[in-house]
């Protein structure tokens, strides 16, 4: 008997039934995984045709994830310290919190604000960390002008972080601010999930009313909790909805990293309570126009 004939067919043998199998398995996970996108791709087809049905309007929504960290900073002085370095302005500090009064009120371009306060948020004798702010049109109206701060390049949309300028008479009068010091990476960098994701888990949330347009939507941080005299921070995704019907405006967010909604008021967390508003008071971009109406370009 020619053992050695024996062998290499049994080598051979094995090396096609290797190849079969292994051929087997891709081809069962090809299959598992064009499944699994048709399967993905129909639920956010209904979801997007319920979201029409049920008359709620928005913009150009973004189906790429984009990427951010856990952050914490600690709750400290450090804005304090600053402040003492100001001339322009009489002030005070309490609860992590400043608060200036401009001793000569600043004449407001009330077609475009920032064109009047960018020189002012720069200079260190008027505003203490200023260049760390820029301006957000959203958050602004026509009594007050918002600034957020950058965090590893996405805007804070929590009453931490923020310059909030106030006007009066064509004038701004005076600001408060809080500043996040020395915001560390908790972790490493991660994925979020889509904008277009983001507004499908608000609907299935039940967070978006019948009726509806969705103003904006932007990506930035927000405070997550409070531990050992740090606060947490995440990215969210926050949104501005008005009601078609009668103009109301309320304000959402998701956490952009596990989809669950932070259902907190923007009393506590912006600063003000817009949930009474109706235009025309409440003001998109500023001063260009009101909230509501045309659907708007939501990319970030």
């Amino acid at each position: 008997m020619n053992f050695k004939r024996i062998e290499w067919i049994f080598l051979v043998a094995f090396i096609v039934l290797d190849f079969f199998l292994m051929t087997t398995y891709f081809h069962q996970d090809s299959i598992v995984e064009s499944t699994t996108n048709t399967s993905t791709q129909d639920s956010t087809a209904s979801l997007m045709k319920s979201l029409k049905n049920d008359q709620i309007s928005h913009g150009k929504l973004s189906d790429k994830s984009q990427s951010g960290y856990y952050l914490a900073a600690p709750k400290d002085g450090f804005l304090r310290e600053k402040a003492t370095q100001l001339r322009y302005v009489t002030w005070s500090y309490s609860n992590h919190k400043l608060t200036a009064s401009f001793i000569t009120g600043i004449r407001l371009n009330l077609t475009n604000p920032q064109n009047s306060l960018d020189s002012v948020v720069k200079d260190a004798a008027e505003v203490p960390m200023g260049k760390h702010y820029s301006f957000n049109d959203n958050l602004s109206t026509k009594n007050t002008i918002v600034y957020t701060q950058e965090l590893y390049g996405k805007p804070v949309y929590s009453s931490e972080g923020q310059i909030r300028f106030t006007v009066k008479d064509g004038y701004v009068t005076g600001y408060t601010q809080t500043y996040i010091h020395a915001a560390n990476i908790l972790r490493e960098k991660k994925d979020t999930i889509s904008q277009k994701r983001a507004l499908m888990w608000l609907y299935q949330y039940n967070k978006l009313p019948q009726n509806s347009t969705v103003e904006w939507c932007k990506l930035g941080y927000t405070k997550l909790l409070d531990v050992n005299n740090s606060v947490v921070y995440i990215p969210t995704w926050n949104f501005c909805i008005s009601s078609k019907a009668s103009g109301t405006v309320q304000y959402r967010r998701i956490n952009a990293f596990t989809g669950a909604v932070m259902d907190e008021t923007i009393r506590h967390q912006w600063g003000w309570d817009v949930s009474g508003w109706r235009k025309p008071e409440a003001y998109r971009g500023g001063f260009y126009g009101y909230i509501g109406g045309e659907s708007v370009e939501l990319s970030s």
